[in-house]
């Protein structure tokens, strides 16, 4: 399909400059999604011909595909040339990625904006944004199928059938009571196979995974993945449903934490944007703080060799070595740390396995280091400076030793750190890796004071 939107490219341009209209047939087979690729590759003015040419609803839908700052930047446009074009769009748009919108625009924009929409949907923009982000609140929508109790289900067949246009998803339907408490879930196709006078009540699930309003995203993702859900309803403190999060909500979601651990790991600070969205100076910012933190961290290791100064003397030969056991060390701490912080995000281990995780790392490191010191004896056996048997021994013993720490000292740091309710991806791999080198070198220059001194 990225061919094909590719192709059409040109032709969509030339339509959007000589006959608008003409662009919806041109763009009526293309998915939402690819539409919005093809949206990102048209210059601003024909972008925003683009929104204003097409149906109100796949304007909508084009906005909701559209990556964060691109939907942000052009909605905007939208707004300043034609105000009722951009409230109809916005009316059109599903309630949580509309909430999402509005909060990006500008206070002028979105109170303007808010002032000529339809009551009901100014204030469900108004209530979602109110919730703190990362929130169930603020990722639910409130577009749900809500059934009564008591009602048969061939009228709660005829209901859904009324009201699916405008929900996010059928498939699952919510009992509730006359105050909005939810008393059940029932699914379509449980709903379809009933018998036509049976009551809701008799064919719902009575028993239904719920989240609290104010619950975070995260815990809301892994209850998604841990009972296979399609929707899972959230809950005010008076146990009314006031929305769900589907899916498509969870994925984006995992995605987005995904790539905040992944740039923690790797000494950045998490980007709000893409990176090419994100400005050359944010850019530098996000990623001098850990710098200079691992560079200080490099100090440390300058004068932890500086107070070996009288050993260097005695046996230059030491020095060929540094590089093989801080590495040794560093990797296999890193190592660690990528499997411990991974686990602790899909809930595999919990801080209180603390002591099994330690004694268990310290086993592997151990068994890590005399494999890998095999291969570091025969590195030294090919210089005649480095063929004793008392250098054979330091070094071996070192890199036994270096990555049993390494080992330990990964898995155990992000530990402590959920412990202390930190996040454990901030004991990012580097970190972790100049942390071992310093311990590492001092254990490495000790043990040659054993053996060669």
């Amino acid at each position: 399909m990225e061919n094909v939107t590719r192709l059409l490219l040109p032709d969509v341009a030339e339509a959007l400059r000589n006959d608008p209209r003409s662009v919806v047939e041109l763009t009526e087979e293309l998915h939402p999604v690819d539409l919005a690729d093809l949206c990102a590759e048209l210059d601003d003015g024909l972008q925003l011909a683009l929104v204003r040419a097409l149906p109100v609803v796949d304007g909508a839908r084009l906005l909701e595909a559209l990556e964060r700052q691109e939907r942000v930047d052009l909605f905007g446009r939208l707004a300043t040339a034609a105000l009722d074009a951009a409230v109809d769009v916005a009316e059109a748009m599903a309630p949580d990625e509309r909430a999402d919108l509005f909060g990006e625009l500008s206070e002028d924009t979105r109170t303007a904006l808010l002032a000529k929409m339809e009551r009901a949907e100014s204030r469900d923009v108004q209530q979602l944004l109110a919730y703190p982000e990362d929130t169930a609140g603020a990722l639910m929508t409130t577009n749900f199928v809500a059934l009564s109790g008591e009602a048969t289900c061939a009228r709660a067949i005829e209901d859904v059938r009324r009201s699916a246009a405008e929900m996010e998803t059928i498939y699952e339907a919510y009992a509730v009571d006359p105050h909005g408490t939810l008393l059940g879930v029932v699914s379509l196709r449980d709903l379809v196979l009933a018998k036509a006078d049976k009551a809701i009540a008799e064919v719902m699930q009575p028993n239904v995974i719920s989240v609290d309003v104010e619950a975070d995203q995260e815990e809301c993702a892994r209850l998604i993945a841990k009972y296979d859900l399609l929707a899972l309803p959230v809950m005010d403190r008076a146990r009314r449903i006031v929305g769900i999060i589907t899916v498509d909500d969870v994925v984006d979601v995992l995605q987005d934490e995904a790539t905040e651990d992944a740039q923690k790991l790797g000494a950045v600070e998490p980007l709000e944007d893409s990176y090419f969205n994100t400005g050359f100076w944010a850019l530098v910012k996000k990623r001098y703080k850990w710098l200079v933190i691992l560079f200080v961290g490099g100090l440390f290791t300058g004068t932890a060799m500086k107070s070996f100064a009288g050993e260097l003397r005695l046996v230059p030969a030491l020095l060929l070595m540094v590089p093989l056991i801080i590495s040794s060390g560093g990797n296999a701490g890193s190592q660690s740390a990528s499997l411990m912080i991974r686990a602790l995000a899909v809930g595999e281990v919990r801080p209180r396995d603390f002591a099994r995780i330690v004694l268990r790392e310290l086993a592997i490191g151990l068994a890590l280091g005399v494999l890998l010191s095999v291969v570091g004896l025969g590195r030294v056996l090919l210089w005649p400076e480095t063929r004793s048997t008392a250098f054979v021994l330091t070094v071996c013993s070192a890199i036994v030793g270096v990555v049993a720490l390494g080992a330990t000292v990964g898995a155990g740091l992000p530990l402590v750190l959920r412990r202390l309710g930190l996040d454990p991806a901030v004991s990012s791999t580097p970190f972790i890796a100049s942390l071992v080198d310093v311990l590492g070198l001092v254990m490495y220059f000790e043990l040659a004071r054993l053996f060669l001194f």
